[in-house]
């Protein structure tokens, strides 16, 4: 039986957690940082310069 070494064994769960980890930031950015008003609306600019004033 063949024992793989410490650092292929960091360099496995690191690519395990890696995936996983990267969703669940990008996932909080999208929640938590300010993208713009306008980014995901889908109504015409002219409603929305309305409500603004």
């Amino acid at each position: 039986m063949v024992n793989a070494d410490p650092a292929l064994w960091l360099a496995g769960i690191g690519i395990a957690l890696a995936v996983p980890l990267t969703f669940m930031v990008a996932n909080w950015i999208r929640k938590n940082v300010d993208h713009g008003e306008m980014r995901f609306d889908t109504r015409d600019a002219s409603e929305s310069d309305e409500e603004t004033k």
